[in-house]
Parts: structure tokens; sequence; C-alpha cells
């Protein structure tokens, strides 16, 4: 419901950072916030943000199994 940058503020001020996740092209970071999940991707070179995606559960989650207790 917020705005694209205050929902940045929000994730930078609130959030709490979990794992990352490394993979050939990218660098994943995932972060709680509130009630749900926030994985914030960035460019290979781990400097250029390329987007967010939100969530609360699924599949989305698979790749962090065994790095972090999200329960």
């Amino acid at each position: 419901m917020l705005a694209e940058e205050e929902q940045w503020d929000e994730l930078w001020n609130k959030g709490s950072y979990l794992t990352h996740y490394i993979d050939v092209n990218t660098k994943l970071n995932l972060y709680a916030l509130h009630a749900f999940f926030v994985e914030v991707k960035l460019d290979a070179s781990g400097k250029k943000i390329i987007n967010k995606e939100e969530f609360v559960c699924g599949h989305s989650l698979d790749k962090y199994a065994g790095s972090i207790d999200i329960n």
C-alpha cells in the first residue's frame, strides 16, 4: 500500500536481514519485515539493486532452506 520510496524506507529502517543466496548472475538478500519476507535482488557484484519481491511463504523461500530457521 505504500509508495515505492516509502517501501524502501520501511525495509531499511524496520527490516531484519536474515541471509543471502548467491546465483551465477545475482545476489539475493532476504529480510524479515513485519509478517512477511522481502527478497532484494542485486547484480552479480552485489552493488546495484535490480528489484525486490515480497512474500509470506512458498517456493520463494526454498533456496534459503538450511541456511536459517524461517519459522
